[in-house]
């Protein structure tokens, strides 16, 4: 990847890579994931949902507490691999789902390989723009997802240009997977 100023890094291990301009982690940050798996409310792996960008996508749309943009086409990194991209935040009639939020309604939604009790989810008002690829790397397939955080709409908006020059210079020994 290509960064443009100083950038800094509170994760980075096979499963999670996560990246925010010096300074500005609890703003907005770029989160790199391999495998997601997607969970409940009680962080229970989520039962029938297969383990690729369409199957991701299809079954986030289904959450009550969540609101999920219509999916669209995108590409990642200088190879230019396609991708599902969709926007997702907390739904305006969103029943809390986390003990300790510290807001109106937060909701967990993901997690990964080897990740113990931690699981991502956000926190009412923010964002995330998820980009879904399916690859192949290891000889097996994979799921590569890329999220945009932003801490709400607004910041995502300034925080995207940013976000997407360094998506677009990221490199890495994957190929698409077939379909």
């Amino acid at each position: 990847m290509t960064f443009t100023g100083r950038w800094e890094s509170h994760e980075d291990q096979p499963v999670e890579f996560s990246v925010a301009p010096d300074g500005n982690w609890d703003l907005h940050r770029v989160l790199f994931w391999s495998d997601l798996i997607p969970v409940g409310k009680d962080h229970i792996r989520a039962a029938g949902v297969s383990s690729t960008a369409s199957g991701l996508v299809a079954w986030l749309s289904t959450r009550p507490n969540l609101q999920v943009s219509k999916p669209r086409s995108g590409r990642i990194g200088s190879d230019a691999l396609p991708a599902q991209v969709v926007d997702i935040a907390i739904s305006s009639k969103a029943v809390n789902e986390v003990s300790d939020c510290p807001v109106r309604a937060c909701v967990d939604f993901l997690t990964w390989p080897n990740s113990g009790d931690n699981v991502y989810g956000l926190a009412e008002p923010a964002v995330l723009r998820l980009l879904l690829s399916d690859v192949r790397y290891g000889g097996k397939s994979h799921l590569f997802a890329i999220g945009i955080e932003g801490r709400d709409q607004a910041d995502l908006k300034v925080f995207l240009p940013d976000a997407e020059h360094l998506i677009a210079s990221a490199a890495a020994p994957v190929t698409p997977a077939p379909s």
